[in-house]
């Protein structure tokens, strides 16, 4: 980074670390409430933060289609933290994360005040008690926001999805919103494949340097779109996660995946 860049990076990341806390001191009386009911008290509040994020991290979002409705399961592509904001700033919601994200510097404190459900993929029963979580805060009218991917990408193609989080929606009887998200521009030109993981995160480099080279770049153009619901009753969550999956990568322009592909079978 260039020294006005790594100026920039480090005065943004600063306004979002003193940002962040103001926005959980204002948020207080929802993040001490008792759960079930902390979930939709903090998803407003979820969404301001992320809209801080965007804001510190130069994002721009432009949105394709028509907001989710309140207690619906929002699943997405994944490129990385940046969707987090970028798809969060969009309406009122609880994220549904890795369990390995409680470690990340800020995001992981930040993200356990802000009644984020963290799902251990690596223990079964850790696993379902995460998805169970999920079931409880779409029953009481949170829009839940997960990437059931399962990990970042560079979004060449999609990963088969993790059909676990779709227990959630089949047992709340929620729908289940498909969207897009793509990095379109960055500092007034197109992305490319050579410079995408400038905001994709996907490489296995530090959290912390990659938040830093992503900040110093003055502008990031994202687009989200939107489909149209999966609405109640769903036959299982495989079923479901199928239809949720074949949707995303319809908004994303590719081709419907080959049969016999197999699918993720757990959250």
């Amino acid at each position: 980074m260039a020294s006005g860049s790594r100026a920039r990076a480090i005065a943004r990341l600063f306004v979002f670390a003193v940002g962040s806390w103001l926005v959980v001191a204002r948020a207080i009386s929802a993040v001490l409430s008792g759960f079930p009911q902390r979930w939709p008290r903090t998803a407003p509040h979820n969404s301001r933060w992320a809209r801080l994020g965007q804001r510190c991290l130069g994002i721009r979002v432009r949105r394709v289609g028509e907001l989710p409705p309140p207690g619906s399961l929002v699943v997405s592509n994944h490129f990385g933290y940046a969707d987090v904001v970028t798809i969060g700033g969009l309406f009122p919601c609880v994220f549904a994360a890795r369990h390995d994200m409680r470690r990340w510097p800020l995001f992981g404190a930040l993200a356990a005040s802000g009644a984020t459900i963290f799902i251990n993929r690596q223990l079964k029963r850790a696993g379902a008690r995460g998805v169970a979580q999920v079931a409880a805060a779409l029953a009481v009218g949170a829009t839940v926001l997960g990437f059931p991917e399962g990990t970042s990408t560079d979004g060449a193609d999609l990963l088969p999805f993790r059909s676990g989080i779709f227990q959630a929606a089949v047992d709340a009887r929620a729908p289940v919103v498909p969207a897009a998200v793509r990095y379109v521009e960055l500092d007034g030109k197109p992305i490319t494949a050579e410079d995408l993981d400038v905001v994709a995160w996907f490489r296995g480099e530090s959290f912390l340097g990659h938040v830093l080279q992503l900040a110093s770049h003055r502008l990031v153009l994202a687009e989200v779109r939107f489909g149209e619901p999966l609405r109640p009753p769903h036959a299982n969550r495989r079923a479901l996660a199928a239809a949720a999956e074949a949707r995303v990568r319809e908004l994303r322009g590719m081709p419907p995946r080959r049969e016999g592909t197999e699918r993720g079978a757990t959250a």
